[in-house]
C-alpha cells in the first residue's frame, strides 16, 4: 500500500500541475508570447475557489469561477501588450504582481471585517461539514459520529486522482479540439508569423488576448484543483508553480517528443508527472528540502541540454556501429 500512496501523491501533484504546463505551453509554445502571468493566475484561481467554498458555494461553481478569474488574469496581460504596447515580458510581470494584492483582498472579504491585510486562508475541516464540500468529496459518502464527520470510503485518493485525472483529460480534449477549429489555426497561425497572419486578415490582437486569456483559465482551474486538495491557500502558494510548469514542458517534449499537436500536449500533460516523480524520489532519498529550489534549477538545465545529450548518444552509437 506504500507504493499505492505514493503513486497517489504524484499523481495528486502532478495532474493540476498538467493543467498549469498545459496553460505555460499555449503561450510559450503556440504563441511565442513569454507570459509571467501564470503564478499570479494560479493564486487568484485559487483564492477564488478556497473563499467561495469557504462561503459554502457548490464547488463545482467555485471550479468554474476559478477559471474565469485566471481568463481575467490573461485577459488583462494581453490587453497591456496588444493595446497599451507594453512589451510582452513587463505585461506579465505587471499583472502577476497585482495579482497578490487582489487575491489579499479576495481572502480577506470572507472574513466578514474585511481584512485585505489578511495572507491566509485555511478551510482544512471544510470538507467535513455539510455543504461545504470539494469536487472530490462531493464523490464520497460521509457520515457523522459524534459531531465529526468521517470518509467511508476507504478508496477516496484513488477517487480524488480519478476526478484530477478527468479533469486533466477534458481540458486536453477542449484544446485539441479548439485550436484545430478555423479560429484556433488563426492563433497558431499568429505565433508562428504575425506579419503573415496580418496579411491573410487576421487580428492578431485579438487573438493573441484570446490564447492568453484561455492559458491563464487552465492556470487557473490548475489553482483550483490544487486548494481543493491541500485545502489551504495564501499569497505564497504560487510560489514558484512558473519554475515547475516550464520543467514540465521542457522534461515531457524531451522524453516523448512532439511528433504532432496532440503528441505535443500528451507530452507536455506526462511532462509534470515525470518531474514530480523526480521530485518524490529526490526526496525520498534524503535530498535535503531547504535544497529544493536547486534540484528545480538542476531539472531545467538537464531538460534543456536532454536534446544534446540524446544526439551525443545517437553518434555514440553510429560510431560504434561502424567499428563493429
Amino acid at each position: 500500500m506504500e507504493v499505492l500512496d505514493v503513486i497517489l501523491n504524484i499523481l495528486s501533484s502532478g495532474l493540476p500541475c498538467a493543467l498549469l504546463a498545459l496553460g505555460i505551453f499555449l503561450t510559450y509554445r503556440l504563441l511565442d508570447f513569454a507570459d509571467l502571468t501564470a503564478e499570479g493566475s494560479f493564486l487568484i484561481g485559487a483564492a477564488t475557489s478556497a473563499v467561495l467554498i469557504f462561503n459554502g458555494v457548490n464547488p463545482w461553481i467555485a471550479t468554474l469561477a476559478s477559471i474565469i478569474a485566471g481568463a481575467c488574469c490573461g485577459l488583462i496581460t494581453g490587453c497591456l501588450n496588444r493595446y497599451l504596447k507594453i512589451p510582452k515580458l513587463l505585461s506579465g510581470i505587471i499583472t502577476m504582481t497585482a495579482s497578490a494584492s487582489i487575491a489579499m483582498i479576495i481572502m480577506g472579504a470572507q472574513s466578514g471585517n474585511l481584512n485585505i491585510f489578511a495572507s491566509q486562508v485555511s478551510f482544512t475541516n471544510i470538507t467535513y461539514q455539510g455543504d461545504k464540500q470539494t469536487i472530490y468529496s462531493l464523490l464520497f459518502p460521509w457520515q457523522n459520529i459524534d459531531g465529526e464527520w468521517l470518509v467511508v470510503n476507504p478508496w477516496g485518493d484513488v477517487i480524488k486522482v480519478a476526478v484530477m485525472f478527468g479533469v486533466v483529460l477534458l481540458a486536453m480534449g477542449i484544446i485539441y479540439f479548439f485550436f484545430g477549429t478555423e479560429y484556433g489555426m488563426a492563433i497558431r497561425a499568429t505565433g508562428m508569423n504575425e506579419k503573415m497572419a496580418k496579411s491573410q486578415g487576421i487580428n492578431v490582437d485579438i487573438a493573441t488576448i484570446v490564447c492568453v486569456s484561455i492559458a491563464n483559465a487552465l492556470i487557473g482551474l490548475a489553482g483550483s484543483l490544487y486548494v481543493q486538495d491541500t485545502k489551504t491557500v495564501s499569497t505564497a502558494s504560487a510560489t514558484g508553480y512558473l519554475v515547475v510548469g516550464l520543467a514540465s514542458i521542457l522534461i515531457g517534449e524531451a522524453i516523448f517528443g512532439k511528433r504532432s499537436f496532440k503528441n505535443w500536449l500528451i507530452s507536455v500533460a506526462l511532462g509534470s508527472v515525470v518531474y514530480y516523480v523526480i521530485i518524490t524520489l529526490a526526496t525520498r532519498f534524503g535530498f535535503p528540502t531547504e535544497l529544493k529550489s536547486l534540484l528545480y534549477a538542476l531539472l531545467i538545465t538537464f531538460a534543456l541540454c536532454l536534446p544534446l545529450i540524446k544526439e551525443g548518444f545517437k553518434k555514440l552509437f553510429k560510431l560504434r556501429k561502424r567499428g563493429a
